[in-house]
């Protein structure tokens, strides 16, 4: 089973124009509305794949997360006040894109306690929990390290995919998977992810903190590393239409590969192409499962690094 936990989940806006013009009305080409934020995206890509998957965290007014994903996945959500919060995403037609994102409404301590008592029950030993994404209001800075001290105590296995003083804070749990992207690994580590030799460096002495780390490069490629050594594989030889979600596409993909019992070279292997399946799609939008796999079927196999 793997478990998929959004604490601040979002409605992802996004806008296509051909160049934002600060000073200037901006026609927009196109628009799309989609549901998002980190846990919620891992749970939309683990959704159109078989197995057991599931969703937690908070919803809002409306069920709109329940409604979304509802008949998808199994989805236990904490209802709260007030409505999404909306994250802006301008794309032009470089590729470069502008974020916009609204922090969230302020957490409830009382839902917070109600929320890890229902994540404790519902995640088996032996299962994958991922704590993904920003920390809403009120959330203390460490909650993402006390829900891994607490679930790898019930035996499980647990990713972290955030950033900044949570994913510090979360490193003192010893999770067993973080996936950085380039930004967040030279905020963490001070290495730049373009020079392997030093990223490498870097990587085994997160190895202190972590079992596991997926550095992911975008369109040059990403790394697994363990304690035993370090894999590489190159970005899917895709048209790129959209990379809002990729990396939270590669996390699911990372998952569902482990969950299967594949080596770290061919889990990073899949999850590359689960990522390369969805930056074929514009917006916010996921991958496609038809896409995913086919593209797995020619991606080049995985290599070990030095």
């Amino acid at each position: 089973m793997i478990t998929a936990l959004s604490l601040n989940p979002c409605l992802d806006k996004t806008m296509t124009l051909d160049c934002f013009d600060p000073d200037a009305p901006n026609r927009v080409e196109i628009a799309r509305m989609d549901l998002g934020g980190k846990g919620v995206n891992v749970a939309r890509v683990l959704s159109i794949f078989p197995g057991e998957h599931q969703l937690m965290g908070f919803d809002f007014e409306g069920s709109p997360v329940e409604k979304e994903l509802g008949e998808k996945l199994p989805c236990h959500l904490i209802r709260r006040q007030g409505a999404l919060r909306i994250n802006l995403k301008i794309r032009e037609a470089s590729g470069r894109t502008i974020e916009i994102n609204e922090r969230g409404a302020k957490i409830e301590e009382e839902a917070l306690r109600q929320m890890e008592e229902r994540l404790l029950s519902s995640c088996p030993g032996g299962s994958w929990a991922a704590l993904c994404g920003s920390l809403p209001p009120g959330a203390p800075v460490d909650t993402y390290q006390r829900l891994c001290r607490k679930l790898k105590e019930k035996g499980c296995f647990v990713a972290v995919d955030c950033d900044g003083p949570a994913l510090i804070s979360a490193l003192e749990a010893g999770p067993d998977l973080i996936k950085p992207n380039a930004q967040e690994f030279f905020t963490l580590t001070g290495a730049d992810a373009s020079d392997l030799p030093s990223a490498l460096i870097a990587l085994r002495k997160l190895h202190e903190k972590a079992a596991m780390i997926c550095l992911s490069m975008g369109p040059e490629g990403a790394v697994l590393s363990t304690r035993e050594g370090a894999v590489f594989c190159p970005a899917a030889d895709v048209p790129v239409r959209g990379t809002q979600g990729a990396g939270d596409s590669m996390l699911a993909g990372l998952l569902m590969a482990l969950e299967r019992g594949e080596s770290p070279g061919e889990a990073l292997r899949f999850a590359s192409a689960v990522a390369g399946a969805s930056v074929m799609l514009p917006g916010t939008q996921l991958c496609r499962l038809e896409d995913a796999l086919a593209i797995y079927q020619r991606m080049p196999v995985w290599q070990g690094c030095s």
